[in-house]
Formats: C-alpha cells, sequence, structure tokens
C-alpha cells in the first residue's frame, strides 16, 4: 500500500544514535500505518545504513541543493541539510504531507504531534516559534549607561550574517521559528518561496542557521500562510525543563493546562545528547521530583 505522508530526518554517523531514537520513538506509536519514514544521509556508516534499511526507512543521499564555496564547506557536509529540507519533494516525490524532524528530537505524545500534519492539510506552514510563558528570556541586550549598546536575538545575529542588516533590524525582535520541525503539503507554493530564501540566505556561505532564515523570510518578508503552533509540539528543553506526568508516563508543558509535549528537542544539551544515562532533576504533577533522562526509552 503506498503512503501519502512522510517524515524525514538527517543523519551523519555522529548522531546516529539520537536518530535511532527518534525513528523508535515513532515506530512506537501508529504513525506508521500512514508514514513513511525516510533519512537524508549526510555520512552514516555500512552498518547504520544496513540497519535502516532492515527497517524498511527510505535513505537518499543529501546533497548540496544551493551553490556553496568549497572553501566555506570545509567538510562539514551535514550542514547539506540546512538547505536540502527546503527540497524534500525533490528527494522523495509524491508524497502529500511532508514533516521534517531534526535528529535530536523524539516523539512523546501522538495526538500533540498531529498538529503539524492539520496545519499542513490548511495549505500553510506549520511550525512552532520559540516563544512560551515558560521560556522566560527571548533576547540579550547589552547596556551602555542607560542605552541599548548591543541587541542579541537569533533573527538579528543570522539575518545580518546571512541577508542583510536592514532586514536583521527589521525581524530582530520576531519570534525565531524553529526549523527543528515544521510540515508542508506538496503542491504548496510554499515549497517555491522556501526554496527562493533558501538561496538568498546561503549567497554569502553561511550555512549553519540557513533554514532559521529562508523560514523567517518566507513567514514575515513574503508571508506565506502560516499556522503557528504552540510550544507543547515542539519543547525546547533547553529554555526550560518539561513536567512529567508519572500516571501517563508523557513529558508534559510545566504550567497549566500541562498539554502533553508532541516532541522533545535536545537542541544546545550537547552532554545528554552524547549521555542517554545522563539524568536531570525533573518535576512532575505530583509534586515530586525524580532524577529522569530527558532522551527517549532510557
Amino acid at each position: 500500500m503506498t503512503k501519502e505522508k512522510i517524515i524525514v530526518s538527517s543523519c551523519d554517523n555522529k548522531y546516529f544514535h539520537l536518530l535511532k531514537e527518534l525513528f523508535l520513538s515513532i515506530k512506537k506509536t501508529n504513525l506508521f500505518n500512514e508514514y513513511d519514514f525516510a533519512v537524508l544521509d549526510t555520512g552514516m556508516d555500512l552498518n547504520q545504513l544496513n540497519y535502516l534499511k532492515d527497517n524498511k526507512v527510505i535513505i537518499a543521499k543529501a546533497r548540496w541543493d544551493v551553490k556553496v564555496p568549497q572553501y566555506k564547506i570545509l567538510g562539514r557536509n551535514h550542514l547539506k541539510t540546512q538547505t536540502a529540507r527546503a527540497f524534500l519533494p525533490d528527494y522523495f516525490p509524491n508524497f502529500k504531507i511532508y514533516i521534517w524532524l531534526d535528529a535530536d528530537l523524539w516523539l512523546n505524545d501522538e495526538d500533540s504531534f498531529l498538529l503539524y500534519e492539520k496545519g499542513a492539510f490548511k495549505n500553510s506552514l506549520a511550525i512552532t516559534p520559540q516563544v512560551d510563558r515558560a521560556y522566560y528570556k527571548l533576547a540579550s541586550v547589552e547596556w551602555f549607561f542607560n542605552f541599548p549598546k548591543r541587541i542579541k536575538t537569533i533573527n538579528y545575529k543570522n539575518i545580518g550574517k546571512s541577508v542583510s542588516k536592514k532586514l536583521a533590524k527589521k525581524y530582530a525582535f520576531h519570534a525565531t521559528l524553529n526549523a527543528g520541525a515544521f510540515a508542508i503539503k506538496s503542491n504548496s507554493l510554499i515549497w517555491d518561496v522556501f526554496q527562493k530564501n533558501v538561496k538568498l540566505a546561503s549567497k554569502k556561505g553561511r550555512i549553519f542557521g540557513t533554514d532559521q532564515v529562508a523560514l523567517a523570510l518566507s513567514v514575515y518578508e513574503d508571508k506565506i500562510p502560516t499556522e503557528f503552533l504552540p510550544s507543547y509540539c515542539n519543547w525546547m528543553c533547553e529554555f526550560n525543563l518539561p513536567f512529567f506526568d508519572e500516571n501517563k508516563k508523557i513529558f508534559i508543558e510545566p504550567y497549566l493546562p500541562h498539554n502533553p509535549i508532541a516532541l522533545i528537542h535536545l537542541a544546545g544539551l550537547d552532554k545528554i545528547r552524547s549521555n542517554k544515562h545522563m539524568l536531570s532533576s525533573i518535576k512532575t504533577l505530583n509534586g515530586n521530583v525524580i532524577q529522569r533522562s530527558l532522551r527517549f526509552n532510557v
């Protein structure tokens, strides 16, 4: 039976342990009844590739879909997916829904996750901004006496270095759109705008962050239709730890109404990403504090 929806991630040999956990967290649900799973290969070894093939995962070799000077790449082939995610229908044609997930995510709650699909079916980019009442700090400012000396936001930094200071100032305090998870329909003109902005953002050869710059410009400058999803759809553990529901055995957002978190995102948590046995102090709905890993299936 041909499936019409696909979840795509990427991996090299360094992060395969995380990709495997993402795959297994999805396999634990019913999603593979309707979704294929695919991986853009940026340097996996033979054993890793065979594991994926044995589990019927679709594999495509990532390429440079935009022109990038070799001296800017310096062997960092994993950066191919910073631009390749804008070209998913070219890699995996004939699907109706494409959901991109970075390898350092894992699926915690299926129902919340399906909001990505619902958003994409509205002919919109479904994506989660990095904004939540639990994240507290959204920007940094250096002060000179009572005057702001330097503004530090992700949009200001990335857009300024990749495109222009003018656009960086314009969108400095707009919400960062997390490129680690998003969904788009196949027949949407959104792909054309996304690809145009990926080419623009990579023109100076600054590849890291190209995806987030392109998405920000597509949404804020080109005004593509967008479905902003709540932060519990893509929870950034770096900004604040989730709570844990001991009865349902799932992670939840730390404030009322304690919605189940769709995706646990480990970006920025290098020690946890490299050590699956590392424990964090997690609060529970029962008022307890437990020691638990943020990794899947530990």
